[in-house]
């Protein structure tokens, strides 16, 4: 499987799945705070996507056995983030 991340609607439609690989492996701290940004209400677009940059950002420092495709697919999410 990999994910093609190009558009914050991929960004956001890869959460989904990294949301169930973190919580699935062991990372429920993680999965949490990421389910709070996916589960959130944002007064704006920016604000949305100031979290999912945070939670991504959190993930990628602290969780260092995503396996390869999930680690690609996290690092062009934040590319897409950080472009915006």
């Amino acid at each position: 499987m990999s994910f093609t991340i190009r558009s914050q609607e991929d960004v956001y439609k890869f959460a989904l799945p990294l949301y169930d690989y973190l919580n699935q492996h062991g990372h429920a701290p993680e999965a949490k705070a990421l389910d709070e940004v996916v589960d959130g209400c944002f007064s704006n677009n920016g604000h949305a996507l100031e979290a999912h940059r945070n939670a991504f950002s959190q993930i990628r420092e602290t969780v260092d056995d995503l396996p390869d495709h999930y680690q690609l697919a996290l690092n062009a999410a934040l590319g897409v983030l950080t472009d915006e």
